[in-house]
């Protein structure tokens, strides 16, 4: 009995670092660098709260949630070949650098003080301290892939006519009209039954000659119409439909017939109108090029990820939930469908959290949720260096 006792206590004294050695166990090496359970468990609770607080589509959550284990895990493996590639070659990021990148963050986010932005930052769960880590990692890992993969990338100018050529609908531009509005204002301070003849009223000196803008100063001085808004060139489905309607046909200097739309009546005058065409070559090639020279890059990364995984001492023994993280890797070296010259279909991969593959999310602080999608606003280091040369 006494022996059965004794091993009982010990084996309860013990509990807690057997425990920590479970939690603790290293599940991936490569060459020195190594990551633990620990490590993987939250990143990839990290990766499922952001994905529940930024997809709103139960099913795409569903999926990515699905896969949180193998993307995060294939994040932790790409991040430690690049990681350990860096430290054979010595690269280091000084704090001028990452003071450099947070500066360009912050103005391309429109965030003016330390106060915003640290509850920007906030808001997103993460510190100063915490950003500045991941945007040195971020750094570090560019300057990795632009010393050994950016002189790979070569972009041939008749590769570039040659997919011009044989894909000129992509570049058509459509039929588009340039206009200028005035609105009588519903809130203006004329009565409902009076809109319609001020409106008339406008297009009427307007249609004899006299400039949109003078038609309307009087009343626009007095705020029952808006001033002259310039809408510029507007093309097909750019417009309310009942506007488009009303204009598109148009001869050039005319003004529509009232047409209410939000905030009153408007009044919309054709200055000049483009037929649809296709430019040529010269005015598009910056754009094809500029998207060849990243699709190549994302494809000379990914052959670059196979070599670098090749020559590197790599011990793997994920989770279960993880153990297809491979197939993350495959799926995102393959180019989908329609971005390059050489296209290719396949099914894009889903995100992981992290400087190799994730932007670094901030959501400005009374953020009226008006973005197209339901993202909030993201920053982070571009991870396509620029062309070759510049």
């Amino acid at each position: 009995m006494r022996r059965t006792v004794t091993s009982l206590l010990l084996l309860l004294a013990l509990s807690p670092s057997l425990h920590a050695e479970v939690i603790n166990r290293i599940v991936l090496r490569v060459n020195d660098r190594i990551a633990t359970l620990h490590d993987y468990q939250q990143r990839r609770a990290d990766y499922v709260q952001d994905v529940m607080r930024r997809e709103q589509d139960p099913a795409e959550r569903q999926r990515l949630v699905g896969q949180a284990g193998e993307a995060v895990f294939a994040n932790l493996f790409s991040e430690l070949l690049l990681d350990s590639r860096a430290d054979q070659l010595g690269v280091e990021i000084n704090d001028a650098q990452v003071d450099t990148a947070l500066a360009q963050l912050r103005e391309s986010n429109n965030i003016k003080t330390d106060q915003d932005f640290t509850a920007a930052l906030a808001q997103s769960g993460m510190t100063v301290a915490q950003l500045r880590a991941q945007l040195r990692n971020s750094l570090r890992v560019q300057e990795v892939r632009g010393r050994e993969v950016q002189s790979r990338v070569k972009v041939d100018e008749e590769d570039l006519r040659r997919y011009y050529r044989k894909n000129l609908e992509q570049f058509r531009q459509p039929e588009q009209v340039q206009l200028r509005e005035v609105v009588v204002l519903e809130e203006g301070g004329a009565p409902a039954e009076e809109q319609a003849a001020i409106a008339a009223g406008i297009r009427a000196k307007a249609a004899a000659g006299t400039p949109l803008a003078d038609a309307a100063a009087e009343l626009a001085q007095k705020g029952v119409t808006s001033n002259v808004i310039e809408l510029g060139w507007v093309s097909p489905g750019d417009l309310d439909k009942n506007l488009e309607t009303a204009v598109w046909k148009l001869p050039k200097g005319s003004v529509s017939d009232p047409v209410q739309a939000r905030g009153g009546l408007h009044l919309v005058q054709v200055i000049d109108r483009r037929e649809s065409r296709i430019p040529p070559f010269s005015e598009v090639q910056a754009a094809i090029q500029q998207r060849e020279q990243e699709r190549v890059f994302r494809e000379e990364v990914a052959k670059y990820m196979v070599e670098l995984e090749k020559k590197s001492l790599i011990v793997a023994n994920p989770p279960e939930e993880a153990a297809g993280f491979r197939s993350q890797l495959a799926s995102a070296s393959v180019e989908p469908e329609g971005e390059g010259l050489a296209g290719a279909a396949a099914p894009a991969p889903a995100p992981a959290p992290g400087p190799v593959t994730e932007p670094i999310t901030v959501t400005p602080p009374g953020s009226p949720g008006t973005l197209p999608t339901p993202k909030p606003v993201d920053i982070a280091v571009p991870e396509v260096p620029p062309p070759p040369g510049s």
